[in-house]
């Protein structure tokens, strides 16, 4: 499986475009929504690679369903995060430290799962595509 051009030349834009529109934001908030943003397009690029290989016949329709099931474990967890990023944005604006805190660590939490996730579904598509 071979992304690394159109995947960097997405990430850099992606990068650039999330400086510019979380600039308001504080640190954890740009950085939680670039990592939302950057591994939702990363997903996306990896759905795009499983659709065109089961269309190409390089997948089985099991293989095909082990995906999807993987991946809606993903956009669940990506949902997650996203709600809890919303959350604290609402929370911050009235000023409820304790609060902030709190939802600041569940944020992180649900956060930190993606990356895991999106290596389990690139590491599932890779053994699907060498077997």
């Amino acid at each position: 499986m071979n992304l690394r051009p159109a995947h960097a030349r997405t990430l850099a834009m992606l990068f650039l475009a999330c400086c510019l529109l979380f600039s308001a934001c504080d640190n954890f908030e740009r950085n939680a929504y670039r990592t939302l943003k950057v591994l939702k397009v990363e997903y996306e690029l990896l759905q795009a690679h499983a659709a065109q290989a089961f269309l190409a016949g390089r997948l089985t329709q099991a293989q095909w369903d082990a995906f999807a099931v993987a991946g809606h474990r993903f956009i669940a967890a990506h949902t997650l995060a996203a709600d809890l990023m919303q959350t604290y944005r609402e929370v911050k604006t009235i000023k409820d430290p304790e609060r902030l805190n709190e939802v600041s660590r569940r944020a992180t939490a649900a956060l930190a799962e993606l990356p895991t996730l999106l290596a389990d579904l690139r590491h599932l598509l890779e053994s699907f595509e060498t077997h």
